[in-house]
């Protein structure tokens, strides 16, 4: 694990997520991520908007397999 930066976290909660793991991380202004904990750890996971999938040439096919399995990924976060 490597330190990428420090963030604060504002008095409404938010933080900032440094420039270079967007980048790497394909964020844009309006993308969503899943913020969970995990063993005593925050994690935030990036969620494949419908654009970035179109974007991908994907078929009708396998952009409705990504969703499907992202939300039953989404349902088991939200049972834990």
């Amino acid at each position: 694990m490597t330190l990428d930066g420090l963030v604060k976290v504002t008095n409404r909660g938010m933080i900032t997520i440094p420039a270079n793991l967007r980048k790497k991380y394909g964020l844009k202004d309006g993308d969503q991520v899943i913020v969970m904990e995990d063993e005593g750890m925050l994690r935030i996971i990036p969620i494949e908007s419908i654009v970035s999938l179109q974007n991908r040439s994907l078929t009708t096919r396998e952009m409705m397999e990504i969703l499907i399995k992202s939300r039953e990924d989404e349902l088991e976060l939200e049972d834990r």
